[in-house]
């Protein structure tokens, strides 16, 4: 591919990243518990795009859309993973005035990236998004490399807007810019977010 083709597919991927939905919703959750965490989400999310990316390149995301028992078992999952995760927010204790110098529970690491990757592995959209214009910018005659290249291009942009969203994050929990009571309040928000997510999803089973 030329430089144009380059540039454009770069602009794509950062549009496709930069959609709010369900993933944002998750890294802001990981991030609000720490760096590592929020970064760990962000680059598993980058992970799960790459799987896409990479099977859409070598033409196997078809597959994926064009069979409705794939698509839908792909569907379900996504949605009892949203309900179980705005679930999990909705029951997190409100902070303690009286006990604070007891640390908040933290998310781990490694539930972080859990949750990254397959917010976006479990996300058939993705999948949909990849056939109907990442396919678009793939040949059959391109080399091997350049379809490495196309998978890594569109891993990297998602992985990086991500990180940055949990910089910013981090930023703003270290400069106390939000309380610890309007914290608990925007978990709350987003557990009923996401739990909404995966009532919009089921409906358009």
């Amino acid at each position: 591919m030329d430089l144009l083709n380059w540039l454009s597919l770069a602009g794509i991927c950062a549009l496709g990243a930069m959609s709010p939905g369900p993933s944002l919703l998750i890294v802001l959750r990981s991030a609000a518990s720490g760096l590592r965490q929020g970064l760990a989400s962000a680059l598993a999310h980058g992970a799960g795009v790459a799987i896409y990316a990479g099977i859409t390149a070598f033409g196997l995301a078809v597959l994926i859309t064009r069979s409705p028992v794939l698509f839908g078992v792909l569907q379900w999952a996504g949605a009892a993973m949203l309900v179980y995760l705005g679930w999990k927010a909705l029951r997190a204790p409100a902070p303690n005035a009286g006990a604070a110098e007891v640390p908040a529970p933290q998310q781990s690491v490694g539930r972080s990236a859990v949750q990254g990757f397959g917010i976006a592995f479990f996300n058939p959209k993705i999948a949909v998004f990849f056939t109907a214009l990442f396919s678009q910018f793939v040949a059959e005659q391109q080399a091997l490399s350049t379809k490495l290249g196309m998978a890594a291009l569109a891993a990297g942009i998602d992985a990086g807007w991500y990180c940055l969203i949990a910089l910013v994050v981090y930023a703003g929990r270290n400069r106390q810019w939000v309380s610890k009571s309007v914290g608990h309040r925007m978990q709350q928000l987003f557990g009923v977010l996401l739990i909404g997510l995966a009532a919009r999803l089921l409906l358009t089973l």
